[in-house]
Formats: structure tokens, C-alpha cells, sequence
């Protein structure tokens, strides 16, 4: 196509001046020598016979211009020697001038059809030109292809016409290399050419552009191109730009659009769960509080002679079953913020799982019993041990079984098992209470998530310990999961621990563990240790707090003393001069941090050596280690038990270097 388009430029260029009159006289010189050839037969009749020919080809070869000269040329010849009188330019007969005027007309429009004509190849041959210079230089692939039929006239192929170099680079093929050859052939991939094929036939077929996107090539190296095909005489002209970039681009922007998306709905959700989540605490803390207080009150209103003693005890037991339930809540908050923030830590022994998960059972039958669910135990892998952490593992049972009884209606069944499955311990708990929907089965172990978390819901609880399950045994290296055919059907949760290798696991240093973690500390009542003549200096700044820290210690035969600041403390340090400092770590104007160094600068003899015990309300495991380092020997978290507070006591006095501290003198 481009050689023809340039061949009719250079054949219908405008010829010079000279060329063209000269051309001009010779074709009309030619039409007078036939004319006068044919005379002999033609006579005087028909004078313009064979001078229209002529006419036709000066216009033709030398446009307007060649025509007049011809029209000019003849109509003279024939004025002079053919009209009468003859060899004479004198008015012809009437006859004759019509003649000569009809011929002179109709040479004059030949010539202007032949330079309009000439003209418009000039024209279309400049617009070629320049159309073949911008496709040559265009950044954009066009080719055109001429179709291939077969006898009956069905399309079997289409043959490459033109190939800008655009579309040489984009097919990774050189121009040379495709010229006049079918496209089925010489297309790049088996994928997508049958189908460019199948587009290009029904665009000739139909004469019906088509507007499309294309991939190209492999997954790993696969570029876009968008494919515009309109129909060309019996073929087709094709242009095609490579988008490659653009799809990228969209598909990042999807990508991100559909991230931003997910993170939005993640923190709708989040938003969502936190609202629930704190109406869920302040409901579950407000209600054990709303006991301890209306009981307290109860119990002060009347002298303590006008009350029934059956009632003051269960007054008294309404108090501390709440508040310890306050405190669990506290404890899976605070567990799960450790879980948040990567502090959980595991004290790894060889442990004996049957005893472990006998003992939370145990402690959870009473529970059981007064709702009326009976609590089955079978352990079929007695002796099988786990490496892990006696209390954690301890408080996974105690998580699940709890849960478990709590969602049994009275007369069903908890049922509790332990069995070895090839390299695996197995526990399951299994209840026949409420089931689980199965839309919610999923996100069973989820932080905060709870099937019911409406104001009408007929079970507590913030939600977490089943989270906090999850965590602690993917800690052990195990795994959990829960199942349920339904709500009303029951549900059961198992959990595969790894079994230990006794003898390997004690060459690296591991050691049984106790017979299973405490899961109730003693009343203060039922301790058997005492520490007569021992004196303790208590540091709070909350009365409350001090009185009872107090209190407990009184019921060990302790002598305590009790400080609310600071600088009190220093001065009891001299007045009283205790054997052990138990000191809050949070106190205003100076804390329990600053007490202590201040304490740590005297001299021995003066308190400088004296054990400490550092009790806080914060228990996080960077505040136990910021308070051993800053001299405390021992550490207890709020609420403090009187097992918990004797205890450490206790193992503190033991180590006194030379009895109490008031036994010894003063220093000089």
C-alpha cells in the first residue's frame, strides 16, 4: 500500500509548463495527421471525430492547459481547412458553427473534469503522504491486512498489508518478516489469535468497528493493548496502543481501594466491638460492685448485735465472691492486653496433664454442683506429660470447663476428657448447653466476640476467654478448635498439646511440676504460720488499702505499722524500725519508686539493707521488673490475698540476717 500510494503521488504531480504545451501540440499534431489520413473516407463529414479523443488525452497528460491547447489546436485546423470557404477564417455557414461551438464546449469541460481530477490525486496523494509519515512515527501500532478467501468466499486468513515500525516493536517482529504473510502464522502466542482472527473476520464481515482490550503473553510478562479494527475495501485497518502501565496503575489503584476498604470495615468493626466491649465492662464490673456495696451497707446500717449471724455470713460471702469475680475480669483484661503486646510468658516444666486438669475440675465442681450440671472427668493418658506452664495450662481448662458450665441449663452435662492421639495429648470439653450458630463459629475465638453481646443476654462476661485459650496453647505449640451442630445441640472444644519426651526434655534442664497449680489461695483464717514479735512498716496512700494490709498481717501475730506518704515512711524507718517495708509503688507528690532509693542510700544499720515487697495495681510484667530493679526483693499485685501477702512475708523474714530489727542497736 505505501509503494502504490507513493507511485501516484510522483505520476500525478504537476508536470512544467513547457512539458505540458509541448505534450500538448504533439497530441493534437497526432489527431490532425490521422484526421487527414481518414479523409478519404471521412470527407468533409464528422470534421470533430477523432479530435475529442484528443482533447481527452491533452487534458489528461497536461490538465486544463493541455486541453486548451488541443480544443485550440483542432477547432483552428478545422475553422481553416475544412469549413467553407476553405483556407480562410471568415464566418463558417450556421451548420458549421454549431459544430464548432458544441465541440469547443465540450473540450473546455473535458479539460476542467481532467484538472479537477488531477487536482484531487495531488490532494489524496499529499494526505497519503502525509498520513504514512505519522504512522511511520507514531508511538501507537497500524497495520493494515487484506483478507484471504477460499473458493466458496469464506475468510481463512488475513494477509499483512502495512506494518508501521510502532507495531513491528510491539509484535516483536520486524516489518520485513510480515509483509505478505497470513496473520495466522505469524502472530506471537496460540492463546489469543485464534480469537484476534474471529474479531477481524466478523469487522469485514459486518462493517462494524470494534473497540477492545487484549492481554498479551504470560502471566509473569503479560501486557495490555487496546485494539480499535474498522473495515478497509475487503480487509481491515487495525490500531492498537500498548496499556500495559494504565492496567497496572488501575489494578494498584483496585488493589489499594480494596485494602482501604478492608481496613475501613475493619475499623468500623473494631469501632463497633470497642463500643460493646466497654458497655460489657462497665455492666460486669458494675455488677459484682453493686453486691459488695449494697452488703456493705446492709451490714453497717444495723448494730452488729441486731443482725442474724446467717445473714452476716452471707453478706460476707456476697462480697468476696464478687470481688473476686471483679478480679478475675481485671486479670483476663490485663492477660489480654499482655497478649496484645507480646508479654506473655511461660515458665516451661515438665507437666503432668491429668493432675493438672483434675485439679481445675475439682475446683470447679462446687460451681457444677449448685447449678446442677453434672461434671464428668475420664483421662485415658494418665502419666502423659507436656512441656508448658502448670498455671496456664491450668487456667485453659479452668476457661473452657467454666464456660462450658455456664452455658448448661441444670441437668446437663460437662463432659471433660483426656486422651493421647499419635504424638498428641487431646483435651476435650464438650457440654450439652446452648450450641453455637454456625455463623458465629468462626469467629468464636476472636477478642470481644460473643454470639449475644445484647443489654437481654443471659450469660456475663467480657468475651475473652476463649481468646485468651487460643493464645495460651499456641504459646505450648498446639492447637485449638471448636465445633457445634447448633444452637440447642451442645458444643465441644478440643485442644492438642504436643507430648514431651521425658528424658531428652530433662537433659535440657526442665523438672516436674508441682501436682498441678493453686487454684484457690487459703482463707486467712485457715493460714497455720505465724510470725509473732515481727514487725512490718505498710506504705499507702489509701487508708483502705493500708488498713487492710494491716489487718491480715495482725492474724500472722505481726506488729504492723501503717505509713501514708513517703516521708512518713522515712520517719517510721527511725521511730519503729520495722523488719520488712511493704510500700504501694503509686503514691502522689513521691512514689514507692523514690522511697525506695531513698531508702537503699542509708546506711545498713539504719533501714538501708531492709527487705521490701513492692505492691501495685499495675501488673504488667516491665512493672515488676522496674520495681526489682529498683531494690524491692519481692512484688505483689492488687488485690493482694493474706496467702499471697504471708507468704511473702514469710520468706522474707526467714531470711533476717540476725532476728528482728528492734532487737538490734541503733547506730551510734
Amino acid at each position: 500500500m505505501a509503494s502504490r500510494l507513493r507511485l501516484a503521488s510522483v505520476t500525478s504531480s504537476k508536470r512544467s509548463a513547457p512539458a505540458r504545451y509541448g505534450g500538448a501540440l504533439l497530441i493534437a499534431g497526432c489527431a490532425i495527421a490521422l484526421r487527414l489520413s481518414f479523409h478519404w473516407l471521412l470527407g468533409d463529414e464528422a470534421p470533430f471525430i477523432l479530435y475529442f479523443p484528443a482533447v481527452v488525452a491533452g487534458a489528461w497528460f497536461g490538465g486544463l492547459d493541455g486541453g486548451l491547447v488541443v480544443t485550440t489546436a483542432c477547432s483552428a485546423f478545422v475553422w481553416y481547412f475544412t469549413f467553407t470557404p476553405h483556407r480562410s477564417f471568415s464566418p463558417p455557414p450556421l451548420h458549421s458553427t454549431v459544430q464548432l461551438g458544441t465541440f469547443v464546449a465540450s473540450s473546455v469541460m473535458c479539460s476542467l473534469l481532467a484538472e479537477n481530477l488531477h487536482r484531487a490525486r495531488r490532494l489524496a496523494a499529499r494526505s497519503a503522504e502525509r498520513l504514512r509519515i505519522a504512522q511511520d512515527h507514531s508511538l501507537d501500532g497500524f497495520v493494515t491486512l487484506w483478507a484471504v478467501r477460499d473458493a466458496p468466499g469464506s475468510i481463512v486468513d488475513f494477509r499483512w498489508e502495512y506494518v508501521n515500525p510502532a507495531a513491528a516493536r510491539m509484535l516483536e517482529r520486524a516489518s520485513e518478516s510480515l509483509l505478505g504473510k497470513g496473520i495466522l502464522h505469524t502472530l506471537p502466542g496460540d492463546s489469543t489469535k485464534h480469537d484476534v482472527f474471529e474479531r477481524c473476520a466478523r469487522v469485514v464481515e459486518t462493517g462494524e468497528p470494534v473497540d477492545f482490550e487484549l492481554p498479551w503473553g504470560e502471566a509473569d510478562s503479560r501486557r495490555w493493548f487496546r485494539i480499535m479494527i474498522v473495515k478497509l475495501h475487503d480487509g481491515i485497518a487495525v490500531h492498537f496502543s500498548d496499556i500495559t502501565r494504565r492496567k497496572r496503575a488501575e489494578a494498584e489503584r483496585a488493589a489499594l481501594f480494596a485494602s482501604e476498604r478492608s481496613a475501613r470495615s475493619q475499623a468500623e468493626e473494631a469501632n463497633r466491638l470497642k463500643d460493646e466491649f466497654l458497655a460489657t465492662v462497665s455492666h460486669e464490673l458494675r455488677t459484682p460492685l453493686n453486691a459488695i456495696l449494697g452488703w456493705s451497707h446492709l451490714l453497717q446500717a444495723n448494730g452488729a448485735a441486731a443482725q442474724a449471724a446467717e445473714q452476716r455470713a452471707r453478706g460476707l460471702a456476697a462480697i468476696e465472691r464478687n470481688a473476686r469475680s471483679q478480679a478475675r475480669l481485671i486479670e483476663d483484661i490485663l492477660d489480654v492486653s499482655r497478649i496484645i503486646s507480646g508479654k506473655v510468658r511461660l515458665e516451661r516444666q515438665l507437666v503432668d496433664l491429668d493432675t493438672v486438669i483434675g485439679s481445675a475440675v475439682e475446683s470447679l465442681r462446687p460451681a457444677a454442683d449448685a447449678k446442677g450440671v453434672a461434671l464428668e472427668l475420664a483421662v485415658a493418658a494418665r502419666g502423659a506429660r507436656v512441656v508448658g506452664d502448670a498455671t496456664r495450662l491450668q487456667q485453659v481448662c479452668w476457661n473452657l470447663v467454666s464456660n462450658a458450665v455456664k452455658f448448661t441449663p441444670a441437668g446437663g452435662v460437662v463432659g471433660v476428657s483426656i486422651a493421647q492421639r499419635g504424638v498428641d495429648l487431646h483435651l476435650e470439653v464438650s457440654d450439652t448447653g446452648q450450641g453455637i450458630r454456625p455463623e458465629f463459629l468462626p469467629f468464636v475465638f476472636d477478642r470481644f466476640s460473643q454470639a449475644d453481646s445484647s443489654t437481654t443476654r443471659r450469660h456475663g462476661g467480657l468475651g475473652l476467654g476463649l481468646a485468651i485459650v487460643r493464645h495460651l496453647v499456641e504459646l505450648h505449640g498446639g492447637s485449638v478448635s471448636a465445633r457445634s451442630e447448633g444452637e440447642g445441640k451442645g458444643a465441644t472444644f478440643e485442644v492438642a498439646l504436643p507430648v514431651a519426651v521425658p528424658a531428652q526434655l530433662e537433659r535440657q534442664g526442665l523438672v516436674q511440676a508441682r501436682d498441678g497449680a493453686d487454684v484457690a489461695r487459703a482463707s486467712p483464717g485457715a493460714l497455720e504460720r505465724r510470725l509473732d514479735g515481727l514487725r512490718v512498716l505498710v506504705v499507702d496512700d489509701e487508708a483502705d488499702a493500708g488498713e487492710i494490709a494491716g489487718a491480715m498481717l495482725r492474724e500472722l501475730g505481726v506488729e504492723p505499722r501503717v505509713a501514708r506518704s513517703a516521708e512518713e515512711a522515712l520517719r517510721a524507718l527511725v521511730e519503729f524500725r520495722p523488719d520488712i517495708l511493704v510500700s504501694d509503688l503509686g503514691m502522689p507528690l513521691e512514689d514507692g519508686f523514690s522511697l525506695m532509693h531513698k531508702v537503699r542510700a542509708l546506711p545498713p544499720d539504719a533501714g538501708g539493707g531492709i527487705p521490701a515487697v513492692a505492691v501495685t495495681a499495675y501488673a504488667r510484667s516491665e512493672d515488676r521488673q522496674r520495681a526489682l530493679a529498683a531494690g524491692f526483693q519481692a512484688y505483689l499485685a492488687k488485690p493482694i490475698s493474706a496467702a499471697d501477702l504471708a507468704d511473702v512475708v514469710s520468706n522474707l523474714a526467714v531470711q533476717l540476717p540476725s532476728g528482728p530489727a528492734r532487737w538490734r542497736p541503733l547506730a551510734p
